[in-house]
């Protein structure tokens, strides 16, 4: 019996925080929170952009002429300046190990994830591909001098100490809280 409640227990932590239905219509609404440069909270679902990676609120890059800028606070900024005012409709394409909803956000023909890669504050992963090639040659944003990808910069400062950006799920934070009960 303890077993099967446990497990039950388990069961529920794996499943997203508010699921929601891949079939269904696009998720359409204003933007409640700007987390980042790539997540959003769109009708109470927070939504991560696939296709991109935007700098890191903390991330600072280089500029031309060697000086530093907040990269990622930049990135936020821009985020919140393309949704602000606006309705989006974003259709959704999975989960994200974080249990985000990955969706891609429109406010009529203009796609958020594309013109933040356009602007240069968001690096392609999959598509967006030519919008970054175009951002590049013009030196726009992150592309104006050196940087360290987002994933990279993400991935040094976990090594450092520093827990890795994002949302863990409800089941990974359960086992984690889990693994703090064993004792040293």
């Amino acid at each position: 019996m303890v077993i099967l409640v446990g497990l039950g227990i388990i069961a529920y932590l794996w499943l997203p925080d508010a699921p929601f239905s891949l079939d269904g219509p696009p998720l359409t609404g204003s933007v409640e929170r700007v987390s980042d440069g790539d997540t959003i909270d769109v009708a109470g679902q927070r939504i991560r952009l696939p296709g991109i990676d935007a700098p890191e609120w903390n991330q600072t890059c280089r500029t031309a002429a060697g000086g530093s800028w907040d990269c990622g606070k930049a990135a936020a900024t821009r985020m919140r300046e393309l949704t602000r005012n606006r309705t989006l409709s974003c259709r959704p394409e999975g989960h994200d190990r974080y249990g985000r909803l990955l969706a891609v956000c429109r406010d009529g023909k203009l796609d958020i994830a594309e013109a933040l890669v356009a602007d240069g504050l968001a690096v392609a992963t999959d598509g967006y591909l030519g919008a970054e090639s175009q951002a590049r040659r013009a030196k726009r944003g992150v592309w104006q001098g050196q940087f360290e990808m987002p994933a990279d910069w993400r991935r040094r400062e976990a090594e450092g100490g520093v827990a890795e950006a994002g949302n863990p799920s409800r089941f990974e934070r359960f086992v984690a809280w889990l693994w703090s009960l064993l004792p040293s």
